[in-house]
């Protein structure tokens, strides 16, 4: 539920020749396919996503960011999974579910006739030998210091075990129900991969040599350059991909992924500069589209460190950002002005006011607080552009510029957003960005993984609240919605007394593409099905 520096459009630089030269080759022998493969579209064709940054990695269950989801999603297939443009379910790899009446044993029906991308079978032994390599920290499969947030944060505190009933029926027994056990399974970090292929590569070789059941099969990844994925000839759903090969192009500067568009060097590419999506609304060889607002973008604060752990430090902050400037001046028109975790179109919102502007107040605050001269601190930012923050550097230096007038001298800081992703686990980061996608359509995906514990050696869950994590579990084995929502809702309103984190945005994303493109319909959680996009 976030690369490093790609190119400008036309130039390799040096150190990518080799492996360019090698990229090529493996490009012109996907070009000799035949063009009447079962299940093609007639002729070859090449999409091409220009993306604002790299892959975490491709062994999906470690797939915490929507860079690494996105081209998870066309290479996995997953029990359920969202609608197309929906974040309500649907079957996918299982046919049909039941469970008991406590709540506590699932029982899913399989697809038949699916085979993974390698040509093994996909059967209930293969869904068993995947939940067993995310459930068992010691599973020989699990590369090691690998973190299978999803599981341990939506799955694990309830999970039992897993039962092969027959070759297409597996159960999935729990200790206490689970009530959005149905949403979160369509996450794609629940991809199912070949156990053929995982026990050939060894526990740490799934990263680079996914094998799934997706719609695309992966070809070949040059590390901050780009990711080759082809048409998978043995896709369960007939008459797709509509496209031979998908590729995902890593442009990290926004202005020059445009002008890539604009030359026909991509196709597809996501977070623009505000003004570039008015150029391309006038630009007739080009289209704009929008995903609906499923994110939420914020501050987080280190609670660990004792400067922060002073709730006067942390409100006077938060007075001191005039958040509905920045929001409408650096979000396009796209952005609204964010109060609380959940986004708009999800339910068990709370009813929050809004922490307003007011740097007269935050003076006030620091000064009890015992600073009235403000203080210094380090302001981490995101390298890459977010869907909540679509371009990191700039919003961070508006806020420093906030900050200072009250005298808080906030320290610009950066790195690759690998260390990025890592160092938040850490007590590197004194106050940072951080935001998220919905995975799924229920409120515990925002919430179990955003708060899914306290750890005294992480900035991202230094925050202490035993009242919270029970509540959020109750929830979790809580059956009616309503009174689910009543507690997401109080959960909200403890969040905003403690001033535990900063909302600055949810966002609309205009995705630019290029006429030609058709049939791309845009998901909610950002991760687009490839499989029904044609190029006319």
């Amino acid at each position: 539920m976030i690369g490093r520096a790609g190119f400008t459009a036309g130039h390799v630089p040096q150190r990518k020749r080799a492996a360019a030269t090698a990229a090529a080759a493996a490009l012109a022998a996907i070009l000799a396919l035949p063009a009447s493969v079962p299940g093609w579209a007639a002729g070859p064709a090449t999409l091409v996503w220009g993306r604002s940054g790299d892959v975490f990695t491709l062994d999906v269950p470690l797939s915490t960011d929507t860079q690494t989801t996105m081209v998870s999603t066309q290479l996995y297939n997953t029990l359920t999974r969202a609608q197309p443009g929906k974040v309500e379910i649907e079957p996918d790899l299982a046919t049909g579910w039941s469970t008991s009446p406590n709540g506590l044993v699932w029982t899913f029906k399989l697809r038949r006739g699916v085979t993974f991308q390698d040509g093994t079978p996909f059967t209930a032994e293969a869904v068993k030998f995947n939940i067993d390599r995310w459930a068992d920290p010691h599973n020989p499969y699990r590369p090691k210091g690998g973190t299978f947030e999803a599981w341990d944060d939506f799955v694990a505190d309830t999970y039992q075990t897993s039962r092969v009933v027959d070759a297409h029926t597996i159960q999935i027994v729990l200790k206490a129900p689970n009530a959005p056990l149905l949403s979160a399974l369509s996450a794609i970090s629940f991809g199912f991969a070949s156990p053929q292929s995982v026990k050939q590569v060894g526990a740490s070789g799934v990263a680079q040599h996914p094998v799934g059941t997706g719609a695309f099969r992966f070809v070949e990844w040059v590390r901050d350059d780009h990711i080759t994925l082809a048409a998978n000839p043995s896709y369960y759903r007939r008459g797709l991909p509509r496209v031979q090969r998908v590729v995902f192009r890593v442009i990290k500067d926004n202005s020059a992924r445009f002008l890539a568009l604009k030359a026909g060097e991509i196709q597809l590419m996501e977070l623009p500069n505000p003004d570039d999506v008015k150029t391309a609304l006038a630009d007739p060889a080009l289209k704009v589209a929008l995903r609906p607002a499923f994110n939420s973008g914020w501050l987080r604060f280190n609670m660990n460190l004792p400067l922060l752990q002073d709730r006067r430090i942390r409100e006077a902050i938060a007075l001191a950002i005039d958040r509905p400037s920045i929001v409408q001046a650096l979000y396009g028109g796209y952005g609204q002005v964010a109060d609380q975790l959940l986004p708009p179109v999800m339910w068990g919102r709370a009813d929050i006011r809004p922490t307003p502007y007011d740097p007269d107040r935050a003076r006030r605050l620091l000064t009890e607080a015992g600073y009235p001269n403000g203080f210094s601190l380090e302001f981490w930012y995101m390298p890459i552009s977010r869907t909540y923050f679509p371009n990191g550097k700039v919003i961070a230096t508006a806020i420093a510029s906030d900050l200072s007038k009250v005298g808080i001298r906030a320290h610009l800081m950066t790195e690759d957003w690998a260390s990025y992703l890592n160092d938040r686990a850490t007590n590197k980061f004194q106050i940072f960005m951080i935001g998220g996608t919905g995975d799924y359509g229920d409120p515990d995906d925002f919430w179990a993984y955003n708060f899914a514990k306290y750890d005294a050696n992480s900035a991202n869950f230094s925050y202490n609240k035993p009242d919270l994590f029970a509540l959020i579990n109750r929830a979790r084995a809580t059956t009616s919605q309503a009174q689910r929502a009543v507690m997401y809702a109080q959960a909200a309103r403890m969040i905003d007394q403690d001033v535990r984190d900063i909302y600055i945005a949810y966002a609309r994303v205009p995705v630019l593409m290029r006429r030609n493109v058709s049939g791309l319909v845009l998901q909610p959680t950002a991760n687009e099905y490839m499989e029904t996009v044609s190029l006319r």
